[in-house]
């Protein structure tokens, strides 16, 4: 493999204590692999000179891509910064048919975050001209926004546009040290007394798992969204938060989202991790279902608006609340909506056509995954070709009712509802607790038509 050796020299040295949103990471996996990627086009008439003078900047310019995590003498880890190094950048040839399965055979390249840099650059050229740059980067290090904001920032070098940038970007160790601030801790402790006025509504007290490729669920979601002028994010928090509570037979279920943290334009241009989550409780009995979107779209926007805390004092704070008690309190569950869009896919046909596509609905029913701090279920819609929705159960929870029942309950609310069935839309919680007892009746032939596609 031909690989090209790039020397940088940024504007320091410097080493800080992990941002909240880093400790967040940390604590939930030291993270041995390279979980995000950017895949960067290089336009025409750039050359691997070129292509490695982009990566040089982009090392340079953003701090977050030359650190590295070694660990304090308590074991703690803490994020480090060379000012010089270097950096080998692998050159690969491959049609363009073969990048993805480039970048999985890079993906699954385990590293070490103590001691090598937050980013891994690499160069695919067809006919010996670069087509591609490609960059692997350490959670740790850089979210999936922080790729995104990388890719921007790319682009404009190589249009010519950021040779000269007016300011040096934030970079995460100024945003460590401005955690440590006395007005951030104010911040911090808004959003812990946020958290604690949530964990004290919640019950305390291997699981199986499926995700359904559902055309009418899209639709359905894209047509609600359209006429409750409301994120489709925030439709299937709504959809999900009324099938928990059929499940566990209250009228209120809570929840987790991830909170993206990039309310600014300095925040969002921030190459690094910001993600933390953001607590909420949704009411759904005796509610007609516009009600729970909107109450989802507000319960959201709360929880957001609380989701900058330090990380060791709310564990803390969890440890306290739960002194005493047999079991910790739990959320019932989280929801992910791995595109981080506000538009999702638009559905433009009839809303009776919307039915008509559950015929096409398929689900598959997989290995146990990571349950992601929650107590009953956990969703995640991810864009990957076929947007699909994950649920996991608990094997402890629901034993009764399998986990494909309960993605066909969710795709059945909303299409019922985009539809305008009376049910539904009026009493979204008694037609789910309905659907799911109707559902768990019938025997389950996994290799049926019926739940491997209808």
């Amino acid at each position: 493999m031909d690989k090209i050796t790039i020397h940088f020299e940024g504007e320091r040295d410097a080493t800080a204590p992990l941002t909240w949103a880093q400790r967040r990471t940390c604590r939930g996996s030291r993270l041995k692999y390279r979980p995000f990627v950017h895949i960067q086009p290089i336009p025409p008439g750039n050359d691997l000179r070129d292509v490695g003078n982009a990566a040089q900047w982009a090392y340079e310019e953003f701090e977050s891509l030359r650190t590295t995590f070694p660990l304090r003498a308590d074991g703690e880890p803490y994020q480090k910064v060379e000012k010089a190094g270097s950096a080998e950048i692998p050159i690969i040839s491959a049609p363009e048919a073969e990048i993805q399965n480039t970048i999985q055979r890079f993906k699954q390249e385990s590293f070490d975050t103590t001691t090598e840099y937050g980013a891994l650059f690499i160069i695919i050229t067809c006919a010996e001209i670069p087509t591609h740059l490609i960059c692997l980067v350490s959670h740790l290090a850089v979210d999936a926004h922080g790729c995104r904001a990388l890719g921007r920032a790319l682009d404009s070098r190589f249009s010519g546009e950021n040779d000269h940038p007016p300011a040096p970007p934030l970079q995460p160790v100024d945003r460590a040290r401005l955690e440590e601030s006395e007005k951030w801790q104010r911040k911090s402790a808004r959003s812990l007394t946020y958290w604690k006025s949530v964990l004290e509504k919640l019950p305390q007290g291997g699981s199986r798992s499926a995700v359904i490729d559902s055309p009418a669920l899209r639709a359905a979601v894209s047509a609600i969204s359209n006429k409750c002028a409301v994120s489709t994010s925030a439709t299937y928090l709504a959809t999900l938060s009324v099938v928990t509570g059929a499940l566990i037979g209250r009228s209120k279920s809570s929840f987790l989202l991830p909170a993206s943290n990039r309310m600014t334009p300095e925040e969002r241009s921030f190459v690094g991790e910001l993600v933390q989550f953001a607590p909420g409780i949704l009411e759904s009995l005796d509610k007609p279902f516009e009600t729970v979107v909107g109450d989802a779209r507000n319960a959201s926007i709360r929880g957001y608006r609380y989701s900058l805390y330090d990380e060791h004092a709310l564990q803390v704070m969890l440890t306290d609340i739960d002194e005493g008690s047999e079991n910790k309190r739990a959320f019932d569950f989280s929801f992910n909506d791995m595109r981080n869009s506000t538009e999702g896919e638009d559905f433009r046909g009839a809303a009776a056509e919307i039915g008509d596509l559950t015929e096409q609905t398929k689900i598959d029913l997989r290995e146990h995954v990571y349950q992601g701090g929650t107590r009953f279920l956990s969703f995640a819609l991810w864009d990957d070709g076929s947007h699909i929705l994950s649920v996991n159960v608990h094997d402890s929870h629901f034993p009764g009712v399998p986990v494909q029942h309960i993605l066909l309950a969710i795709e059945a609310l909303a299409v019922g509802v985009a539809m305008g069935d009376a049910e539904p839309l009026d009493h979204p919680m008694r037609f789910a607790r309905a659907h799911l007892a109707t559902r768990n009746t019938t025997t389950v032939d996994l290799d049926s038509p019926a739940d491997s596609g209808r």
